[in-house]
Order: structure tokens, then C-alpha cells, then sequence
């Protein structure tokens, strides 16, 4: 027990100097700014986008373990990455401890710090995002249901209590890990409403303090299902057919792939080697919430984690069968691989998930704004935004900025009127203007560019798509 301890000690301590150096230095994204809002003014559910601290569900506990380090000193941004890098050194050191129980220490360990120098995963462990998070409660919730199968009512209830309160972190794990607290505690028959009832009564720890903060039941629950039916209809296969399937299907797998790699094979052979019930548990565990993500929407590539746990947890079991295979001298430098190779992607590679993209998104961010402040008065500019809404309006306060989000299936034309500006800076690189010589470039920086418009008073901008023109100056 003392090695063991030591070793997931060791493990943690290992992640979080790896964190260290590479920590977002600015707010990441939309979610991010909503976060941080609800540590600087208070938790808020709300159905309007300027009162949401933060969005629906609200996630409570997530953001209160946030504002114990932001009460300790650290700013929105820096508790947020910290509880980003917390979590996933704790879910390599839970990887490590619960593939124990399907693979010896000799596999387990590569298998935990494989996980640990995932690209995606290091990425968001070094963001102001909940999803490493995401990660580390569904391997905790797993393991624990997992524990209890087959164990009576007492270790039933026990297990139906912390997947009660795990929502209270991220509310969708209810609903993504409910087919495997079913698959849990079927052998208890009748039995099964008492630990539904655990369930229950366990949601209201957090369920009762979100309502509280925001405005009472009617306006939770109204907020709720307005942001339900938004993502139903926008995203969902239900809402949008083919099209979304095909969408979300490859944003799935292309996540899936990112976040295994080198591990995926070692996946597949570890699943052939399993015991009945504990292929059970990872198929319960890992195919809900792909079929969910494909079917209903996955808004980021973060939402994988829910799933990568057991993945990797299942991939140890290949570790230990491979060993038996691989002659003693090559072992280390098969182990090394698993390790070595995607952590060379993160450090010294310009991919999606990589420590220059996160460098280049806090360079990018503040260049921009230092250029907007020190060269466009705000009473006469606009900012136009697309996903950096937000963020524009939580770095750059004093400025109006307006949000033209594209719809991802129908092509629709809109228009906006700048009004009383000279103006209109169009901060989103992803806007494109009709024609070039409508808008002016500028270098903020080395490889940084920021485009604006000089306009009249009153100038109309049309929008198709992702497209933007000037529709008509001021009459």
C-alpha cells in the first residue's frame, strides 16, 4: 500500500511540474469568460446571455472549488487553469490506481502517464475549461460504481451518492454515465429505487444552492430548458438530421483519435482481455457518451475526456499483454514510446493540441487588444465578434462590440447597423470580407494581423455565412 500510495504521489507531483511552465495566461474561450464572471460577481444561472454567471447548468461545485484558490489570491484565469491542472494530475494518478485492479504496476504506470502526455489532454489542463475535470470525475464514478456492483444495498447507496454530488461538478455526467450506474445496480431488483433515491437526494447538495442563486426554481429551470432546446435544435441530429450526424460523428472521432494516438491499438487488444464483467463496465462506461456526442452535440473537443479514462484504463491491459510479447531490452523503449511520442507532439509541435497553440492564443489575444485600445477610441468603434465575443467584452469593457455567429447548417442573410462609429474592428480572423479592398490590415505583432473598416455613421454591415460586406453607408 505504501508503494502504491507513493507511486500515485509521484504521479501527481510529475503532472503538475509538467503544467507548470506551459499555463494559459488569458481566458480561453466563450464558457471560459463565463467562469470567471461567476467568481468575480457571484454564481448566476440565467437564461440572458449578459446575466449568465455562468451558463446553464452552472456546474456550482466546479466553479466553488475554482473560488477557493481565486479567495486564496489567484485571479479568475489562474484558478480556473489550476483546478484544469489539478484534475488531470489526479486523473493520471486514478488511471494508475484503478488499472491495478486489471493490469499489473508495470502497465499501469505507462498507461497513467500516457494519459498524462496526451496532447489533448495536457491542452486542457493548462486552459480555464472544466474538462479535464469531466475526465477526472468519470473515472472516479466509475470506479466507485464499479466497486459496489454485486456489493449490496449499503455499497450501492454509498456509490449512487457520489454519482449525485460528481453532477454537481459537470450536470451532464448524469446523464452520460447513467447507463452505467443502471448497468450498476440492476442486480439489486426492487432494491434499485433506493439507490435511485440516494441519486436524488444527493443532487440536491448542489441542485439547492444553484436555484437559490439564481432567482428561484421557475427561472433555473427556464434557463435550463432554453439552453436544452437551443443545442437540441441547433446541433442536434433531432434538430438538423443528416448533416449534424455527419458533423458531430467526425468532431467525435477526430477528438477520440487526438486524445489516443499511439494508445488506441493498445486499446483494442486490452478490451480482447478483459473479463466479462469488466468489458461490461467500459462499454457502459465509454459508448454513452460517444453515441450522445454523435447523436445530440460535442460543442468541444474536451468532452472526449468523459470517455479517455477508460480508454486508458483499458489500454494498461495491452500494456501487460504486449510485455509478455516484447523482449526485456526492447520493453523500455516501447513504454518510452507511448510517453516520449506524444509529448513531443505537445512540446515542440505547432498541433491543434500543442503548448504553441496555447502560447499563440495568449500572444494573439493580447496583441489584438493592446492594438484596439492604443488605436481606436471606444466611443467610436465597434468590435465585431464571432466565438471571442466574450472575451472581447470581458478584456476591452469600455468597448461596444457585436456577435455575428454563423449558423452552422442554413445560410441566412443578416444585417447590423454599426451606428454612431468610425470604426469597425473585426477581431474574429474566422470574418471574412466580401471583397478585399472593403477593410484595412494591420500588425499588432510578428504574425499577427487585425483587420478593420473605416465607415460613416449609421453604416449597414450584411452577413452570409461567414462573409461580411458593407450593404449600405449612413442615408
Amino acid at each position: 500500500m505504501r508503494r502504491t500510495a507513493a507511486i500515485a504521489a509521484l504521479l501527481v507531483a510529475f503532472v503538475l511540474l509538467t503544467r507548470a511552465p506551459y499555463a494559459a495566461q488569458t481566458l480561453w474561450a466563450h464558457d471560459s469568460v463565463l467562469y470567471a464572471r461567476a467568481l468575480e460577481q457571484g454564481f448566476h444561472v440565467d437564461d440572458e446571455l449578459r446575466a449568465q454567471r455562468p451558463h446553464p447548468p452552472g456546474y456550482i461545485l466546479y466553479v466553488a472549488t475554482a473560488d477557493v484558490a481565486h479567495g486564496a489570491g489567484l485571479g479568475a484565469n489562474d484558478a480556473l487553469v489550476l483546478v484544469s491542472a489539478l484534475a488531470s494530475a489526479l486523473g493520471a494518478a486514478g488511471i494508475f490506481l484503478f488499472a491495478r485492479r486489471f493490469a499489473p504496476d508495470q502497465a499501469a504506470v505507462p498507461a497513467a502517464v500516457a494519459y498524462a502526455a496526451n496532447p489533448l489532454v495536457w491542452e486542457y489542463s493548462e486552459i480555464a475549461y472544466p474538462y479535464t475535470v469531466l475526465g477526472l470525475l468519470s473515472l472516479i464514478v466509475a470506479a466507485v460504481l464499479f466497486a459496489a456492483r454485486g456489493r449490496g444495498l449499503r455499497g450501492a447507496v454509498l456509490a449512487s451518492v457520489a454519482f449525485g454530488i460528481a453532477g454537481g461538478f459537470r450536470q451532464d455526467l448524469l446523464v452520460l454515465l447513467a447507463p452505467l450506474w443502471l448497468w450498476t445496480m440492476w442486480p439489486l431488483g426492487r432494491r434499485l429505487t433506493v439507490a435511485a433515491a440516494a441519486v436524488v437526494a444527493s443532487c440536491l447538495v448542489w441542485l439547492a444552492p444553484s436555484v437559490i442563486l439564481s432567482d428561484g426554481p421557475e427561472a433555473y429551470l427556464n434557463a435550463l430548458g432554453s439552453q436544452a432546446t437551443y443545442v437540441s435544435e441547433a446541433y442536434s441530429v433531432f434538430g438538423q438530421g443528416l448533416p449534424a450526424l455527419l458533423m458531430n460523428l467526425a468532431m467525435t472521432l477526430w477528438a477520440a483519435a487526438w486524445g489516443l494516438l499511439f494508445v488506441a491499438p493498445l486499446a483494442f487488444i486490452g478490451l480482447a482481455r478483459l473479463q466479462t464483467s469488466q468489458r461490461r463496465l467500459v462499454l457502459f462506461w465509454c459508448v454513452p457518451p460517444l453515441l450522445i456526442y454523435s447523436t445530440l452535440h460535442i460543442g468541444e473537443w474536451g468532452y472526449v475526456l468523459s470517455v479517455l479514462p477508460g480508454l486508458y484504463v483499458v489500454a494498461a491491459c495491452g500494456v501487460a499483454a504486449l510485455a509478455a510479447r516484447v523482449r526485456t531490452m526492447a520493453r523500455p523503449i516501447s513504454w518510452a514510446g507511448l510517453v516520449v511520442a506524444p509529448a513531443v507532439l505537445f512540446l515542440a509541435s505547432s498541433a491543434p493540441f500543442s503548448a504553441s497553440a496555447i502560447a499563440r492564443h495568449d500572444a494573439e489575444l493580447k496583441a489584438r487588444f493592446a492594438y484596439v485600445r492604443d488605436h481606436f477610441p471606444s466611443e467610436r468603434t465597434l468590435i465585431l465578434t464571432r466565438e471571442d465575443f466574450l472575451l472581447v467584452r470581458y478584456y476591452l469593457p469600455d468597448y461596444h462590440a457585436r456577435q455575428h455567429d454563423p449558423d452552422p447548417y442554413v445560410r441566412l442573410s443578416r444585417r447590423i447597423r454599426a451606428g454612431q462609429v468610425d470604426h469597425v474592428v473585426v477581431f474574429t480572423p474566422g470574418l471574412a470580407p466580401e471583397q478585399a479592398s472593403d477593410v484595412r490590415r494591420v500588425a499588432c505583432a510578428t504574425g499577427v494581423e487585425l483587420v478593420y473598416l473605416e465607415v460613416v455613421p449609421g453604416t449597414v454591415l450584411e452577413f452570409r455565412g461567414e462573409r461580411y460586406a458593407v450593404a449600405s453607408p449612413a442615408p
